[in-house]
């Protein structure tokens, strides 16, 4: 029996996302992970079981939130680079947490882009964009990946 890398996981959760659109909650894209984690560990039985269990219990959305994971060297400007980004395209902030270790600087949010005026991928890329621009790497991921990234 092999163990996932959290390469893998999250290829396989960024493949369900993409397979389950719009009915891809955080449940969803975790019973979707788990079923191929158990086809590739070799219980091909209960990964079918699991599939169907997803196919039936399709919902529609609670709401299409993504998390959003920046650090770097400190420097003026950079919660409003970021958060400039995000109203620009009608972006929710929800909640966000920033820490200081010495230069360094993280920052965290959880934002609802529901009613953005843009795509999921395109605003990944203007972000990512605002992050070289600020000197930062910019994580960004749908809540589902996360979630499922972090039961498995």
């Amino acid at each position: 029996m092999s163990t996932l890398k959290e390469e893998e996981i999250r290829k396989i959760a960024e493949e369900a996302l993409r397979q389950l659109g719009h009915s891809a909650t955080p449940e969803n894209v975790e019973k979707v992970v788990q079923a191929a984690a158990s086809k590739i560990s070799g219980t091909q039985a209960d990964a079918v079981k699991e599939w169907k269990e997803v196919q039936a219990a399709q919902k529609a959305p609670k709401g299409d939130r993504i998390i959003i994971t920046a650090f770097g060297e400190n420097r003026t400007g950079i919660l409003a680079g970021l958060t400039g980004a995000l109203a620009q395209y009608n972006c929710d902030i929800l909640d966000l947490t920033q820490k200081l270790m010495q230069e360094f600087f993280t920052v965290m949010f959880l934002v609802d882009i529901s009613d953005a005026t843009t795509d999921f991928e395109s605003l990944k890329e203007v972000l990512i964009k605002k992050g070289e621009e600020l000197n930062l790497k910019v994580i960004i991921q749908h809540e589902a990946i996360f979630n499922a990234m972090h039961r498995i």
